[in-house]
């Protein structure tokens, strides 16, 4: 059977990491319960209740039960488990386990949890810790009143080995019920981690999705201030006499600003426009007009229709013109054209 203390320590550190897993520590309080109970009535001590007592400056000298410090490799005062430990073995001494049961459902929730006892409930442990004593006394005294003088084995023996069989077997079924659950949860976090990328993979279509109907519900306004982008551009590239009138000349003006407010709105939308002259030529962002097949060095010369990204993928194409390298043999290097084109404001 598997010593008390080293099985508490298993059972904190299943909670520490499984602090809601109550079927598993359920099984873990039983079982210290029934070990517990074991070690004091076949040896007359427990490492578990001995250790316990020592951490929480319990002074207490049982006469029916050994109490020496047990050695243990944790500091902590848990008398909250010790409380309901010495519970149940007290409900176990009436042969009633079923409310062991009931205190741990109590209970739960504090169970293994590694805090310490309200000033009432640690007097009341002390009252308990004798009510064990007292008991593990009548226990001694019923077990020496019934064996035989000249009898090695007796019935009683008898009956107190079969018990104590069942205690191991007990104790045994539940070590293997809570490595089986142990190994459930291993599975279903190895099953979890298969899932991710699957999960990772569908989340990103989501969003693909989402931001497709995103488009859809704005493709309408932004296309209506593409229009008017166009024709404001369009105005104010028209009228550039410096000579004009005055008033005429606060009108243009306005007018030349207006693109840059239209393309501010666009931004507010989520769209960008492509509309940079001087950079080099993008097939994925441009359509070149005057060129069937630009080379890798062509230069964006002219906007001829503003192109749209929206969220960083490109709804429509810019149409453009642009201007390739040529050689010039006096100088032996390359130089380029460049096609004055209007600059965007």
């Amino acid at each position: 059977m598997t010593d008390s203390l080293e099985l508490y320590k298993e059972a904190l550190t299943f909670a520490r990491s499984n602090p809601n897993y109550y079927a598993a520590l359920k099984n873990f309080y039983l079982q210290l319960v029934t070990t517990t109970f074991y070690e004091l009535t076949t040896r007359k001590t427990s490492p578990l209740l001995s250790a316990l007592c020592h951490m929480n400056r319990i002074d207490y000298a049982p006469k029916n039960f050994s109490n020496m410090p047990a050695q243990q490799s944790f500091n902590l005062p848990t008398s909250f488990d010790l409380y309901i430990i010495i519970d149940g073995i007290n409900f176990a001494f009436s042969e009633n386990l079923d409310s062991s049961l009931k205190i741990y459902d109590l209970y739960k929730k504090d169970v293994f949890r590694e805090q310490l006892l309200r000033q009432d409930y640690f007097q009341e442990l002390i009252k308990n810790l004798m009510t064990l004593d007292e008991s593990l006394g009548k226990f001694r005294a019923v077990e020496k009143f019934f064996e035989p003088a000249e009898k090695k084995t007796s019935a009683l023996d008898e009956d107190e080995k079969i018990f104590l069989q069942s205690l191991d077997a007990l104790a045994e079924n539940r070590k293997t019920d809570d490595e089986k659950i142990l190994t459930e949860i291993k599975n279903v976090q190895l099953s979890l981690q298969d899932e991710l990328p699957r999960l990772q993979e569908t989340l990103k279509k989501i969003l693909e999705i989402r931001e497709g109907i995103e488009y859809k519900s704005t493709e309408e306004p932004i296309r209506q201030l593409i229009g008017l982008f166009d024709k404001l551009y369009e105005t104010a590239q028209q009228h550039p006499q410096e000579d004009a009138l005055k008033g005429y000349e606060k009108l243009v003006r306005r007018c030349k600003n207006f693109p840059r407010y239209v393309e501010q709105a666009l931004a507010m939308l989520g769209a960008k426009l492509i509309n940079e002259t001087g950079v080099p030529f993008d097939p994925a962002k441009h359509e070149a007009t005057n060129a069937a097949r630009p080379s890798y060095s062509a230069k964006v010369s002219k906007i001829l229709s503003v192109g749209l990204t929206y969220k960083g993928q490109v709804r429509r194409k810019a149409e453009v013109e642009i201007s390739e390298p040529t050689f010039s043999q006096e100088n032996n290097f390359s130089t380029r054209k460049s096609f004055l084109g209007g600059k965007f404001l």
